[in-house]
């Protein structure tokens, strides 16, 4: 019987891995049933993180703890009032421009169609009716846009409320810890040394986004681009999905430049996308966040289906944040340590 049994890294048996398989396949299906449910709670735990270490620098020097949460809270809130008005503006203009949009693209569609029948080309390769498929792309996108908007505006009270106490629960997380691991101080330290991992992580990714959308937004403007607030913002969340995340964000600014503008503008808004995302992504976020903290490529597209299906387009945009935090939990024991060395986009000490 024992030379029947498969034996894994660590000891560990053929069955462990399968029921260990089974068991996150069930509870992956678990958190997708009640997805709408712990969605808006995954947002406030994102933001709770991000503010975590301003909380505690405010608590060192004095301030009296209710006092900061209310500050945070009113940082946090006046941002996406700011970010929904800019979000309202930029898809009424987006919906009230896009019969104009369409009719370019029809055009450009006509004209290609018209070239490469004047050169032999098969007549196949181009849509018999151009005019169809380019109105239901621009406006679909429009309404995509809208709906979206007034999603973000429904869910935003929940988040902010879930926010605000899970802020009054960090407060207290430090004596919480204490009283958990009363004896057991390698226990402690190695969970601090978890969560300024985790604080530290999120705190680059998120200056480097909001960063990344600034210089987008700054950029196209300067260009003359429609809807560069929009392409700004679009940047900036999406700039938490490594190289997928930047092409998705580039494409419909491209296609707008080229569209209202021209091919000249339309590659100055491409040269403008690869060099913020390669300075940024390739120099900045590197230096500062170590080698250590990289995700394999593999890694990343598995990640982005298996959240983008759990959780839908929010899980698409924290699914990078999510697994990193789970490569830094395995990285701090030293029994799953080989894991979380498995997730990164190089070998230790390479």
């Amino acid at each position: 019987m024992v030379g029947n049994r498969g034996v894994g890294i660590d000891g560990f048996t053929s069955w462990h891995w399968l029921l260990g398989a089974a068991a996150m396949v069930i509870v992956l299906g678990g958190l997708k049933a009640v997805s709408h449910i712990l969605t808006p709670f995954l947002m406030a735990a994102f933001l709770a993180i991000i503010c975590a270490p301003p909380l505690a620098w405010m608590q060192r020097r004095g301030v009296p703890g209710a006092v900061a949460v209310i500050i945070l809270f009113s940082v946090v809130g006046f941002t996406f009032f700011l970010l929904f008005l800019a979000l309202r503006d930029a898809a009424e203009s987006l919906a009230v421009q896009a019969p104009v949009y369409q009719m370019r693209l029809t055009g450009w569609l006509e004209h290609l169609r018209a070239i490469a029948e004047a050169r032999g080309l098969p007549a196949d390769l181009l849509p018999e009716k151009p005019a169809l498929p380019a109105t239901a792309t621009i406006t679909n996108a429009a309404r995509a846009v809208a709906g979206g908007v007034g999603q973000f505006t429904a869910s935003t009270f929940l988040v902010l409320l879930a926010f605000m106490f899970l802020l009054m629960e960090e407060r207290a997380l430090e004596a919480k810890l204490t009283a958990a691991f009363p004896g057991r101080r390698r226990a402690r330290v190695r969970m601090r040394r978890f969560l300024r991992s985790v604080y530290r992580y999120l705190a680059i990714k998120t200056g480097a986004s909001v960063v990344t959308g600034l210089l987008v937004g700054i950029g196209l403007t300067l260009i003359g681009v429609d809807f560069a607030i929009l392409w700004g913002i679009l940047a900036g969340l999406l700039n938490f999905i490594p190289t997928i995340g930047s092409i998705i964000a580039a494409a419909p600014a491209v296609l707008i430049a080229l569209l209202g503008m021209g091919v000249t503008e339309a590659v100055l808004v491409l040269i403008l996308y690869v060099l913020v995302n390669v300075g940024i992504g390739s120099v900045l976020e590197p230096k500062f966040m170590g080698r250590n903290l990289g995700l394999s490529p593999l890694v990343v597209l598995v990640s982005l289906l298996v959240w983008g299906w759990v959780f839908g387009p929010v899980g698409m945009l924290l699914s990078i944040p999510l697994t990193m935090i789970a490569k830094l939990a395995l990285e701090s024991k030293s029994d799953t340590r080989w894991m979380g060395i498995l997730m990164s986009d190089r070998a230790r000490g390479s």
